[in-house]
């Protein structure tokens, strides 16, 4: 299956007029630790952490406006950049386009030079930190991988079990499993067996299923079908790092999906599919403008390959989401 082509995808743009255009800076140390600043009592959102940043510019490349802020905020240089969400949120005084990128290749000892309190914080303990509300959602794209794998069909338990930990072994961390062709009992019990498996290995299996799992301890994850969006659902009710998920097709889904307080969506099919011939692709510039209004990472999901990984981060997803690239 041939990898997304590049050519004639239209650039993003950013309409400056009605919101404030912010570019975000998520710091990676060669460590791996993130680097962020606490806001001033005395500015908007004072005393809380955040990602270092500012705004743009009219006409200002982002990489030169994240360039400009990094040396004026903390004193130092940054190598790499790279795409990770944009993120468009209302307050009540101001509606923000926060533009975030990962930089790393620091140059410098960071500093505060407005006087902020600065910290280099594990990744794994980020959410100890209470951040503004609009950066909780770039805290959820920086938790997730780039890659979604869905199970395919297997016959025997052995089958779906190497599968797995062949994907595992490949470094794919978020998997979705799912088989409607088994009875229910059967279908729990294997779910339940591959979750502690997965988990084991430094994976989060997410699960095709009703609302009844998120009850279940060992659910790291329920993903919910198109048809699930909008009935009941408690989300206060979901465990610790339970992540909810939803699969969608257009724009009222996808805002379906965020009154659910999902923690990322499924977007698809982004090009035609030999499993549903009958439906229509949405292609790169619908994908890339539903991708655009979301306020939830987004994974690509219907013909997608790993090499089409890198140009669906450009156009502003979290990553791809696939069976067949991956399974078998």
């Amino acid at each position: 299956m041939p990898s997304i082509a590049p050519e004639s995808i239209a650039p993003m743009i950013i309409d400056n007029r009605n919101v404030v255009h912010v570019a975000v800076a998520v710091i990676l140390g060669d460590d791996g630790r993130v680097l962020l600043a606490k806001r001033p009592e005395d500015k908007h959102l004072g005393g809380l952490w955040e990602f270092p940043g500012g705004k743009v510019e009219p006409g200002e490349d982002i990489r030169v406006a994240l360039s400009r802020e990094l040396r004026e905020e903390l004193d130092i240089g940054v190598a790499t950049f790279s795409p990770l969400i944009k993120i468009r949120h209302v307050y009540p005084d101001k509606s923000v386009l926060l533009d975030t990128w990962v930089v790393s290749g620091i140059q410098g000892e960071p500093k505060g030079n407005e006087g902020q309190l600065i910290q280099w914080v594990e990744k794994d303990c980020l959410n100890d930190y209470e951040f503004p509300e609009a950066n909780k959602v770039i805290l959820r794209a920086l938790q997730l991988p780039d890659l979604y794998m869905i199970t395919g069909h297997f016959a025997e338990k052995e089958a779906l079990f190497n599968s797995v930990l062949a994907a595992l072994d490949n470094g794919i961390r978020l998997i979705q499993f799912r088989a409607h062709w088994l009875e229910g009992g059967d279908y729990l019990r294997l779910a339940r067996e591959l979750s502690s498996f997965v988990q084991a290995a430094g994976g989060t299996l997410i699960i095709k299923g009703d609302f009844s799992l998120l009850s279940e301890s060992w659910c790291h994850g329920l993903h919910l079908t198109s048809r699930q969006l909008g009935l009941p659902v408690k989300p206060e009710k979901r465990h610790s790092g339970q992540l909810l998920v939803a699969s969608c097709h257009d724009k009222a889904q996808i805002k379906a999906a965020e009154a659910m307080a999902v923690d990322f969506i499924t977007l698809s099919p982004v090009k035609a599919t030999t499993s549903h011939p009958e439906v229509s692709p949405l292609g790169l510039e619908r994908a890339k403008m539903l991708t655009g209004i979301a306020k939830v990472p987004v994974f690509w999901l219907g013909g997608m390959n790993p090499e089409d990984t890198h140009l669906a981060r450009q156009l502003g997803a979290q990553g791809i989401a696939a069976i067949q690239a991956f399974w078998g």
